[in-house]
């Protein structure tokens, strides 16, 4: 599992927390779509969808760039991001 890393999402708006592998060679976007996704099903659609989400560091307080890679960013495993 070279390709993927195992994160840990905090989702405040449903006070959920989930573990989800993420592909380390897509950009964040994609990411936030595999991620929501994720989290609609997991949490039996409790996740507002229709609101705008993104991807916070908790450590930093820093929003991820969309555009950015994921390997090009400080997400390793056992990383926690917030979704908001």
């Amino acid at each position: 599992m070279k390709n993927k890393i195992l994160v840990k999402i905090y989702v405040p708006s449903i006070d959920e927390e989930y573990e989800v592998y993420i592909p380390v060679n897509e950009t964040i976007n994609k990411v936030l779509e595999l991620i929501l996704k994720s989290v609609s099903e997991l949490s039996d659609d409790n996740l507002d969808l229709n609101q705008k989400h993104y991807l916070l560091d908790p450590e930093t307080s820093i929003t991820y760039d969309n555009s950015n890679i994921v390997r090009d960013t400080n997400i390793k495993n056992s990383k926690k991001i917030i979704l908001v």
